[in-house]
């Protein structure tokens, strides 16, 4: 049964309120020609009725007046000439009236900065151990992992390019189109993804970044020092970066696949506790306390379904033989 999507339910959408069902039919009624249109004139009406910035200009305005006031020009003050460097404006652009036009500009400006990048973009994003599926505007397929964020273009997707901006960790199926046109995946890594058609995952993260291709090829574009360099990359390859953004190119193998979140598996091949508790903030939004720095260097082997959080620190539980107390956000782990 199609989905009943109403004005009031796309505001609920843009005021972040939505379920994560609702925003799935949301997504689904917008691949219908048409509805798009209408989901873009529902925007603007909810910006204009919800201002992200509402300025107190006569505070403002008031207090660069008193400013003008109390802080004359030093020609002004000592009736000296002044600096060849610098001009004298006409007295009567020293007034209340052009120092409010002044202020007007700027919070204008400021507005249509902000309205610019929101309409320019579409954000589709994940909560603390959230899984997100959505098609985008071209056919292609992403499945966005917990905490991750993905803006697209809105207009001219497809046709006059398709570059995302991703903050996080997802998996890509691309769609070819028939003039070859490229899809790049950019990241705050100092690196980005290029291809045409093909399978592949990003994992863009604090502690780190990898590329891994599951079909077709890529070339990764990325900054190593003041020298941008490319590389290659075939099916069944895995590119790391250091902190340095130096990669480091090997075959991946099923432990290092990073779609394996998608089926909600968990696979550790001598993965210290400390990687773990970086992992647990990263997906669930959590603070990790480790009760020792022994314990934190011990290492976690093994290959396993969660599809739950206390089902994922039920299980480290056993492997370690460690207590696990999860209070709030908080989440202790100590030897017993």
């Amino acid at each position: 049964m199609e989905a009943n999507i109403t004005r009031e339910l796309i505001f609920e959408h843009f005021a972040n309120k939505v379920t994560p069902l609702q925003r799935r039919q949301i997504d689904d009624w917008l691949q219908t020609e048409g509805n798009e249109e209408l989901y873009y004139k529902w925007l603007e009406e909810w910006e204009n009725s919800n201002p992200e910035y509402q300025p107190d200009s006569e505070r403002l305005v008031g207090g660069y007046v008193r400013y003008i006031r109390t802080h004359p020009r030093q020609g002004d003050q000592a009736g000296g000439a002044l600096p060849k460097w610098q001009f004298r404006l006409p007295r009567n652009w020293g007034t209340a009236s052009m120092a409010a036009a002044v202020a007007v500009l700027l919070v204008a400006a400021g507005i249509w900065l902000n309205r610019s990048s929101l309409l320019n973009y579409k954000t589709y994003q994940t909560s603390n151990g959230e899984v997100r599926r959505f098609v985008l505007m071209d056919g292609s397929l992403v499945t966005l992992n917990a905490r991750s964020q993905l803006r697209v273009p809105r207009w001219g997707f497809g046709t006059s390019s398709r570059e995302v901006v991703l903050d996080g960790e997802a998996s890509f199926t691309v769609r070819h189109t028939p003039d070859h046109r490229k899809f790049v995946v950019s990241t705050g890594k100092g690196f980005e993804v290029v291809v045409l058609g093909t399978e592949f995952s990003v994992f863009s993260r604090s502690r780190g970044a990898r590329v891994v291709l599951n079909r077709g090829s890529v070339k990764v574009n990325y900054q190593e020092g003041s020298a941008t360099k490319q590389l290659m990359m075939k099916p069944g390859e895995l590119v790391s970066f250091d902190p340095q953004n130096h990669p480091t190119l090997s075959q991946a193998t099923a432990l290092t696949d990073l779609s394996l979140w998608q089926e909600k598996r968990f696979v550790f091949e001598q993965t210290r506790l400390s990687e773990v508790a970086q992992m647990l903030e990263e997906t669930y939004g959590l603070k990790v306390e480790i009760g020792s720095p022994q314990l934190a260097q011990r290492e976690l082997m093994g290959s396993f379904r969660a599809n739950n959080l206390d089902e994922l620190l039920h299980t480290i539980s056993d492997l370690l033989d460690i207590d696990i107390v999860r209070e709030a956000d908080t989440i202790r782990l100590s030897e017993k």
